[in-house]
């Protein structure tokens, strides 16, 4: 299987919408055009298609761990794939599923202040 195939796929299995694959590859270390990413995206036959390196997809693969993970030197910053989705059931209406959200905040705050440790931060 060919990169641009992997990154379809990658795309695909993680829903991430075009600005965010923006984003990702912004997060390697590398600024895509809209037309550049639909390039690597395009079928291997269509005339716009270009050929996705190692090093590239490599870029994409980090910026996607950032993405998803948050970055190592920022522990307390939400990772921006948990704020996107929030955005999404935010922009779509969804008030079941951010209730629900709410619920499970809830509990961990709970959860975390009737634990030794949270005991210890006052709260």
């Amino acid at each position: 299987m060919d990169n641009n195939r992997i990154l379809k796929k990658i795309i695909i299995a993680n829903n991430l919408r075009h600005f965010e694959v923006q984003e990702v590859f912004a997060l390697g270390g590398l600024q895509c055009s809209s037309s550049r990413i639909k390039g690597f995206l395009a079928g291997s036959r269509h005339k716009n298609h270009e050929r996705l390196s190692d090093e590239v997809l490599e870029q994409f693969l980090n910026g996607l761990i950032i993405y998803a993970r948050g970055q190592l030197d920022e522990p307390e910053m939400l990772p921006r794939a948990i704020e996107n989705y929030l955005i999404g059931l935010v922009e779509s209406g969804n008030h079941a599923a951010l209730d629900e959200i709410d619920a499970l905040i809830a509990d961990a705050r709970s959860a975390h202040a009737d634990s030794p440790e949270g005991q210890e931060d006052g709260g």
